[in-house]
């Protein structure tokens, strides 16, 4: 209580500055101060004021040097342009600038038609076509078909080929979140197999071989999808593939094998409740029937069920679990596995990540999968699932935007992978003929590199890829027609916007034929084309295949094309 007197006398003796000091701040016509605006005032506390959207505003009149342009130091405080005066106004009222006028990416108008077709040597047509047609505002159908035929390259016997597919879609939006889409196709090829050794050929064969395929599929699917990571999806369909082979009366091969095919597939995928985090449980079924020639119908089936997990980390590492298990089913075992699948993809940098892959899971080629990989495969063969368990590796270097390299390897065991051998026939004396399916276990170690560039936007763009693989069965042996070493590469260039440059590259190495106790010879494939837009409607394109013209064999005892030119005219409405 002492200091009461000494406090009031202080505050006496100060009153007359105080005053002096508001008088002054309230902006008299000769002071150089002018009102601070409240949001200068810095808030010093254990918590942090933010006003989004606004950057910290000077105390006007204090410095030295403005930014933009001169200001009346002695202006009556707040007479100021439009975007100072922004300072001001309470963080409520402000809002996002308008945006501009234009659009910088737009959707480019859809093509309803697009073909392009033309001729080669050997008298070779080719025809890729693509349709599209609006029904109305929900509803919309769509075709492709893919043509390609040869009279035949070879002399000494029949090497004419017909490979030709359909498609439709139907695509009808039923809700905001439901659509439905309605797939069904169509094929039908030819093939001229290979002339046997002339001697054989003489005593058993009076034409040569060929191979008829004709096949039909079908799939509805409903998709429910609220957003990216929201929503469900079903489908169901069947097909059915018939291969008709005649081996030219040598009773070698000749006959038929049909497969028929149900299948039916389930996902429900949704977020978690952490950010970044997905869930996805599915389950699907695939079954089938067969004949082959000359034995009994065979069933297989192949059904699984599995959970995953994904989530991202920080921003920098992917982590996808999966987790399931499969019943497999054919004609000569029924086996129940687990299914498990792990996935990482971390981001050391912007430019730096590795990716990580691991699986196990059965797999079951179909017939047709089978007689379209392999055309010179008889009709006499079984089918037997696999089991493939996988690891694998990749690092991946971004140098520039649109530019990578990488570099990877990966390993993988197979039980009862599939080989294709040539039949050994020994009577009346030892030849071989078309070929057989038998089934093996496999260790198949792969390292490869690569790299693809976009040096150019637009203009130039390339891509590479070089891979050597150690492809042996567990007894040791190399596995039949599996190459060591490959190449495959390609480049674009576009000097004008009408005009694209372009070429593509493969190199297959050397391979075993264990039946004729050979090695097939590595192959390089060079092709390069070019296209031209006369107008947005018509343009006409060139390509050249094998222009080293190279002779080979993808499969022993029948020889590929040489070199081929071809051209043509190209369509869009």
């Amino acid at each position: 209580m002492r200091s009461t007197p000494l406090l009031s006398l202080l505050v006496l003796l100060f009153l007359p500055a105080i005053s002096s000091a508001q008088a002054t701040q309230g902006g008299g016509d000769g002071s150089l101060l002018p009102e601070i605006n409240p949001q200068d005032i810095e808030i010093r506390s254990e918590f942090r004021a933010r006003f989004p959207g606004l950057r910290r505003q000077s105390i006007l009149g204090f410095n030295p040097e403005p930014r933009v342009y001169q200001i009346d130091a002695n202006r009556m405080p707040f007479i100021e342009n439009r975007d100072e005066a922004v300072a001001d106004v309470s963080v409520t009222e402000l809002d996002r600038p308008a945006p501009p006028q234009r659009s910088i990416l737009q959707t480019p108008d859809r093509t309803n038609l697009y073909a392009r077709g033309g001729f080669g040597s050997f008298l070779s047509p080719e025809l890729e076509a693509y349709g599209f047609y609006r029904l109305n505002e929900t509803s919309l159908l769509s075709s492709n078909l893919n043509l390609s035929a040869s009279d035949g390259h070879l002399d000494n016997q029949e090497s004419g080929f017909r490979y030709m597919d359909i498609s439709g879609k139907y695509i009808n939006q039923r809700t905001e979140d439901l659509k439905l889409i309605l797939d069904v196709g169509a094929l039908s090829d030819h093939n001229y197999v290979f002339d046997l050794d002339d001697s054989i050929q003489q005593n058993f064969i009076g034409e040569t071989a060929s191979k008829d395929y004709v096949g039909i599929n079908g799939q509805v699917a409903l998709q429910n999808k609220k957003n990216n990571f929201t929503g469900w999806n079903l489908a169901a369909g069947g097909s059915f593939f018939s291969s008709t082979f005649n081996d030219g009366n040598s009773g070698l091969g000749n006959g038929d094998i049909s497969e028929n095919k149900l299948f039916a597939s389930y996902s429900n995928y949704w977020t978690g409740k952490r950010m970044y985090e997905t869930f996805e449980a599915s389950a699907n079924i695939d079954a089938g029937s067969y004949n082959p020639s000359q034995a009994n119908d065979e069933n297989w089936v192949l059904a699984n069920a599995a959970f995953q997990y994904k989530r991202l980390f920080n921003f920098t590492t992917t982590v996808r679990g999966k987790a399931g298990i499969a019943y497999a089913s054919d004609a000569f075992s029924d086996d129940v596995y687990f299914t498990p699948e792990i996935e990482v993809v971390h981001n050391f940098t912007d430019k730096l990540s590795l990716t990580g892959i691991a699986f196990g899971k059965p797999e079951m080629k179909s017939v047709q999968d089978h007689q379209q990989y392999n055309r010179f495969l008889q009709n006499r063969f079984q089918l037997q699932h696999s089991y493939k368990m996988k690891a694998e590796g990749t690092v991946n270097y971004k140098l520039l935007e649109g530019n990578r390299i990488f570099v990877g390897t990966s390993y993988v065991h197979i039980k009862n992978h599939a080989v294709y051998q040539r039949r050994i026939n020994t009577a009346p004396i030892t030849f071989a003929d078309f070929y057989d399916i038998n089934y093996a276990n496999a260790n198949i170690f792969e390292f490869y590199a690569g790299a693809n560039y976009q040096l150019i936007p637009e203009k130039f763009w390339a891509d590479g890829r070089v891979y050597f693989r150690a492809p042996n069965l567990s007894s040791g042996q190399t596995i039949p027609y599996e190459e060591k070493m490959g190449v495959k590469g390609a480049v674009s260039f576009k000097p004008v916007k009408q005009l694209k440059i372009n070429g593509w590259t493969e190199y297959i190495g050397k391979r075993q034929s264990p039946e004729t106790g050979t090695e097939l010879n590595a192959f390089l494939l060079l092709n390069a084309g070019a296209e031209y837009e006369i107008n947005e409607t018509f343009g006409v394109y060139a390509k050249l295949l094998n222009i080293l013209s190279q002779e080979y064999e993808i499969w022993d005892g029948y020889q590929e094309r040489p070199l081929q030119i071809f051209g043509g005219l190209t369509i869009k409405l």
